[in-house]
């Protein structure tokens, strides 16, 4: 297996999903692989954010985290990524319309993929779409 990363958008009538899916083999041993996928799942009531983990594809060593954030309470999401000779660090922040912290998420990229545009472009653009989703779906529902 290689690195590599993915990311898509799936829309659906009540919801829109933004994936980021990372695989990085261990520099020390090819076999090992270690996946994240970073799930934004858009709803008109909720925003959820799922993050999973696990290494050499088995679903057994799975370590998952979720986060639910109300619609009515969301305000924006604000990424903060800095960079090392070792690897990507990204925060994720989302604050809320009184601004409060509503999260606070950290991503570490190993350095074999931390060049790919994928992923900065991803959390670049990820409170402009994650608004816009929501205004879609909120038209979409009246």
């Amino acid at each position: 297996m290689h690195d590599f990363i993915n990311t898509n958008v799936e829309s659906h009538q009540n919801e829109t999903v933004f994936n980021l899916h990372i695989c990085e083999t261990s520099e020390f041993d090819v076999s090992l692989t270690k996946s994240t996928t970073l799930s934004f799942i858009v709803s008109k009531k909720n925003i959820k954010i799922v993050t999973k983990k696990w290494t050499n594809s088995n679903q057994e060593s799975m370590i998952g985290k979720s986060y639910i954030i109300p619609t009515k309470a969301f305000h924006y999401f604000l990424p903060i990524i800095s960079e090392n000779e070792d690897e990507l660090n990204i925060q994720v922040q989302s604050f809320g319309l009184r601004g409060e912290l509503l999260l606070n998420e950290r991503l570490l990229i190993d350095k074999n993929n931390k060049h790919n545009s994928k992923i900065t472009t991803f959390f670049e653009t990820l409170d402009e779409n994650v608004n816009k989703a929501l205004r879609g779906l909120q038209l979409h529902c009246m």
